[in-house]
């Protein structure tokens, strides 16, 4: 049962680093490189177009740094308390969380060491769409998978439930 819990914790740790090596690599290279330039990367699918982001998707909440800075910790204290106390370590749960806190971190270093996050993928199809990275990526497929295992774990708690009653 440890090993078991061993190898789930050490798969999540490697998503984190993988995911967050990539962000990050990915934000200074076109940092560096993109400067006042769109690159298409498809044409009419997609490009690299830097901007800096003060806010959150859309850029809501522009300009209030430590308030999104706090929620980035209180939701990585949300994550690592439920991690803790939950029980029944699933692999669904070690990979959402894996993509879930890579996400939080990656776009939370960007708030603290720049003051705004780093974004450079654009829809070409969809421009009202936001510029986002490969943190937003993380966050948004951690987010599905954290959906899909709710939606498990309460399945089986109402199938559980069900027979205890029986």
């Amino acid at each position: 049962m440890k090993k078991q819990f061993w190898i789930k914790f050490s798969v999540m740790c490697a998503i984190i680093v993988a995911i967050l090596v990539l962000d990050l690599v990915t934000k200074y290279v076109f940092d560096v490189t993109l400067a006042g330039k769109t690159v298409t990367v498809i044409p009419y699918l997609f490009n690299f177009q830097l901007v800096h982001n003060y806010g959150a998707a859309w850029g809501i909440l522009a300009g209030r740094q430590v308030f999104l800075l706090l929620l980035s910790v209180v939701f990585l204290a949300m994550f690592i308390f439920y991690y803790v106390k939950e029980k029944n370590k699933t692999w669904l749960l070690n990979i959402s969380y894996g993509f879930l806190l890579s996400g939080c971190i990656g776009n939370m270093y960007d708030r603290l060491v720049f003051g705004y996050v780093r974004d450079f993928i654009q829809f070409d199809f969809w421009k009202s769409f936001p510029i986002f990275n490969f943190a937003d990526c993380a966050l948004v497929i951690g987010v599905v998978l954290f959906v899909v295992y709710l939606i498990i774990y309460f399945v089986k708690s109402k199938k559980v439930e069900k027979n205890d009653k029986k």
